[in-house]
């Protein structure tokens, strides 16, 4: 059971734009594209270059370094995750001190590894949708919530037809409709929180 499953029984997702995690979750989606972005290269550039210089004596080289940055970054990544969103995590890595030969066959075969391997891919995707929800809900908000600041012929909603607000009401409405629109990124934000601690709990489940 997770810290977040405990306390989400008693917290109702229409509590989700005054709740902190709303707010952990918002600065932990921020860092998500970034992130995502890194893992995305080095999974691409990891198997790239493994099956590239298999025939090699580099590739056996290639492949125990990109798993071991995978089991790396897995464990780092499902600590902090864990700490953020509240999730009681135990990620594993392979076990270091039974011998070279017994560690690198944990490292290739192991359940650290690929588990490590969704995980990663998994923040990947959340990193692009973190990017989309953030940058869209968050910059369309803000153009709408200062629409009584710059009304008239500067202000011009477009959707199915083009409309300049020129009125003070007008822009009431239109900053009415910001508001709506903070408040369904928020929502989403709780929600994307919540997704993520369930699949870190699923990976990482601390028994």
């Amino acid at each position: 059971m997770t810290r977040s499953n405990s306390s989400a029984a008693r917290r109702s997702f229409l509590a989700a734009p005054i709740d902190p995690f709303t707010y952990r979750t918002l600065g932990y989606l921020a860092l998500a594209a970034p992130i995502g972005l890194a893992y995305t290269v080095l999974l691409s550039v990891g198997l790239g270059l493994s099956l590239g210089l298999s025939i090699t004596p580099l590739g056996p080289v290639v492949v125990v370094a990109t798993l071991l940055a995978v089991v790396t970054l897995a464990w780092l990544d499902a600590r902090l995750t864990g700490g953020v969103l509240g999730v009681d995590v135990a990620p594993e890595f392979p076990a270091v001190d039974q011998g070279v030969v017994a560690f690198l066959q944990e490292l290739a075969f192991g359940r650290a590894t690929w588990t490590g391997v969704a995980f990663l891919a998994y923040r990947a995707a959340l990193g692009l949708v973190a990017f989309v929800v953030l940058v869209t809900g968050l910059s369309l908000t803000a153009a709408l919530l200062l629409a009584p600041f710059a009304y008239g012929d500067t202000l011009v909603v477009q959707a199915t037809t083009t409309h300049v607000v020129d009125t003070f009401a007008e822009s009431v409405l239109v900053a009415a409709a910001g508001v709506l629109t903070g408040l369904g990124t928020l929502y989403a934000t709780n929600l994307l929180g919540r997704a993520s601690a369930h699949v870190t709990d699923a990976l990482f489940h601390d028994a």
